[in-house]
Formats: C-alpha cells, sequence, structure tokens
C-alpha cells in the first residue's frame, strides 16, 4: 500500500469514511482486495508480457541494474521491503554508457510467492 495508487486509495477511503459514506468493515475489505489483486500482479509474468512491444522485449530480463549511494533506510514488513537509497547512482547493463545520478531513490519489492 505503500505507493502512490495505495496511497491514492486510503485517502480517498479516508473520506469517505469522514463522510459516513464508508464504515470501518468495508476499508478493511477493500485493503484486503486491493492487497490480493497487487500481489497477484507483482507474481504473474510481470507488467511487460513478451511480444507486446518489440522493443521492450530485447531489453526485459536481460538488463542489470547496480545502484550505488547511501542506504538512510532499510524496512521489511509481511514480505514486503522498502528502501531509501540518497545520493543514488544506477548503472545500466548492457546498454546505457551513462549513468543516471539521483538525489534520492525510493525501492519497494514484494517477495514473490
Amino acid at each position: 500500500r505503500g505507493s502512490l495508487l495505495g496511497d491514492t486509495l486510503n485517502q480517498a477511503m479516508q473520506e469517505l469514511r469522514e463522510q459516513g459514506k464508508l464504515q470501518d468493515e468495508a476499508m478493511e475489505s477493500i485493503n484486503a482486495s486491493f492487497d490480493s489483486v497487487t500481489s497477484d500482479a507483482l507474481a504473474s509474468a510481470g507488467v511487460l508480457l513478451k511480444g507486446e512491444n518489440s522493443a521492450l522485449a530485447d531489453w526485459y530480463g536481460r538488463t542489470n541494474i547496480k545502484i550505488f549511494g547511501h542506504l538512510n533506510m532499510f524496512r521489511g514488513v509481511d514480505n514486503v521491503w522498502t528502501l531509501l537509497i540518497t545520493d543514488a547512482k544506477l548503472k545500466v547493463y548492457p546498454g546505457s554508457e551513462q549513468d543516471i545520478s539521483l538525489d534520492a531513490l525510493k525501492i519497494i519489492a514484494m517477495q514473490k510467492q
């Protein structure tokens, strides 16, 4: 739920709850459904299915990204890990000869079940 989509869903449900249009039980049910659907989507073949986009299909599954920087935060809860890296530098192999520099990089990862 620590994504833009999850945060937006929670904000919308909170507003409906404050207006008296949504009960706590319904919120729990919606959150459980969101978690289930998100988990199923992440456990599937991934966002890019082979054959959808030939330019990306060549890149998919054969690319490595090395991340350098300072690990400021690491949290693992229910097989979901959040890492916050500052002064991050990314190197993409093969392909990019140019490093990607970022002030901060947040990575949210989930263990495949």
